[in-house]
């Protein structure tokens, strides 16, 4: 099953899941059973009454009593809203008990208010039915996560996957636990669970996200010490400065925002600052999951054409030792290949001559093919790109010229391991599928080049995160503008 299909699945499962709840919320919702959360010994209580501000809107039809607990019937009479005052009357006189109001929709449906709480009707239903669809979601995003790394479709599609999956894995078990020991009986305490998620997310990722900070700042020091201290050698202290300074604003935002700015609305704050750092939180960990995948993957034994992306070189026009290493792993990709199925496949060098490089990139990697013995005729040189999205678009051209406008051929593309998944998403954005061929490179320098390529991937679609960041600020205002209801 395409991954398309398994996307409007999802969606007709959403769909259906909604559309049940609320037929189901409709066809219960004219009566409604008040838990009073009152306890009485048997016989001590001897009435319940029950005055309303509007008595055309509903009324009790019965009492009776549960595990010593008082809980109240109501029926639904016409759409309108009506304050409920209950006085208990007992053996040691009267005791009333919070205002409530009965709000009946024109559907007659009873949704009951009270301080900063809404229920209604075949609401335990509406948990459970949301349970199944964040299940749903968790599954789907597993398998169309499994499905891209079985093919190497390698992608920011397979970034949303991960991110999403284990952000509605966690809110899943969270809330089925809550759900399993009753401590969901309201609308807004559902709202402010599925709040608490962020943050016990936050926290659970805490010693991942310190570790990976901790390395990549002892990384910086071990390339600044090798490769001199230039500011991007420096790019993992500030991630690990500036992941820290994020961690303490967002968990103490709460407590410090009102003493320092007198704010009134210091718990949303919070609340968006944790739910903007776990989602960069989760991007973050997809990507580092994505981008290990990448370089773990094998492309098949079936390609035509290994384009071999380039970089800077030597002064007298030799290969730099990274740029060794990406020919080399292409070659013995090669050499794999032919042993394998006896299918050779085409060179594609690809670089064009910086200002201080007295021969192009494509041409000094295909003088070094060259001296491997590679015949000319197996290496089609591209020299004029001057980054890797002109590496893939002049390389995709160069392959077409070569095997012709209606082929469709098989393509690699050989790189050093941090810069593989870049490859997968450059390929793809200048329309063609390219398997990745993983080159090694030093362990101080492969997770300083990690950062960079996730801060480009970052700043290639920057407004996917707005957006999304948007979104949650919309949702928490929600939140905050439902959290203040009160009974009027």
């Amino acid at each position: 099953m395409s991954n398309r299909k398994k996307l409007i699945l999802l969606n007709i499962f959403i769909a259906a899941a909604i559309l049940f709840t609320v037929v189901f919320s409709i066809a219960v919702g004219g009566r409604f059973s008040m838990h009073t959360h009152t306890f009485y010994e048997s016989g001590s209580l001897k009435d319940v009454q029950v005055q309303y501000s509007n008595e055309n809107v509903v009324k009790m039809t019965d009492m009776r009593m549960e595990n010593g607990e008082v809980i109240l019937d109501f029926e639904a009479l016409e759409p309108g809203k009506t304050k409920v005052d209950i006085t208990f009357v007992n053996n040691n006189g009267s005791m009333p008990m919070s205002g409530k109001a009965f709000l009946v929709t024109p559907l007659r449906t009873i949704i009951a208010l009270s301080y900063n709480s809404v229920t209604f009707s075949g609401f335990e239903v509406t948990v459970y039915a949301l349970l199944a669809v964040l299940f749903a979601v968790w599954f789907t995003m597993l398998w169309i996560f499994a499905d891209l790394f079985k093919k190497g479709g390698f992608s920011h599609k397979m970034v949303a996957c991960g991110g999403i999956g284990l952000y509605t894995l966690v809110m899943f078990l969270y809330l089925a636990y809550k759900m399993l020991n009753n401590f969901v009986f309201s609308v807004n305490h559902l709202m402010s669970l599925i709040t608490e998620v962020a943050a016990i997310l936050l926290f659970g990722l805490t010693p991942v996200m310190l570790l990976l900070s901790v390395l990549l700042a002892v990384s910086n020091i071990w390339l600044m010490r090798h490769e001199g201290r230039r500011p991007v050698n420096t790019l993992g202290i500030v991630f690990a400065v500036l992941w820290a300074i994020a961690m303490v604003c967002a968990l103490e935002t709460y407590t410090i925002m009102p003493f320092l700015m007198k704010l009134n609305y210091a718990w949303t704050i919070h609340l968006i600052l944790v739910y903007i750092l776990a989602y960069f939180e989760c991007l973050f960990l997809s990507t580092v999951a994505c981008t290990f995948l990448a370089t773990r993957y094998t492309p098949p034994l079936d390609r035509d054409y290994i384009i071999i992306l380039g970089c800077a070189i030597r002064a007298d026009g030799t290969l730099t030792p990274l740029l060794k290493g990406r020919v080399d792993s292409a070659v013995a990709f090669e050499k794999k290949q032919f042993e394998k199925t006896g299918r050779h496949a085409v060179f594609v060098p690809s670089g064009g001559q910086g200002a201080d490089e007295i021969i192009s990139e494509g041409e000094a990697m295909e003088n070094y093919l060259r001296s491997l013995d590679i015949p000319q005729e197996q290496i089609v040189r591209e020299d004029k790109s001057v980054n890797t999205m002109q590496n893939m678009q002049f390389s995709r051209d160069v392959i077409r010229r070569h095997a012709g406008e209606s082929a469709e051929p098989n393509i690699a593309f050989a790189t050093t391991n941090y810069h593989v998944f870049r490859g997968y998403i450059l390929a793809q954005e200048n329309g063609f599928d390219a398997k990745g061929i993983s080159a090694k490179t030093k362990p101080y320098f492969y997770l300083n080049a990690f950062l960079r390529e996730f801060v480009g991937l970052l700043v290639e679609g920057w407004w996917r995160h707005l957006a999304f960041s948007v979104l949650i600020i919309g949702l928490l205002l929600g939140l905050q503008a439902l959290s203040v209801l009160q009974i009027q």
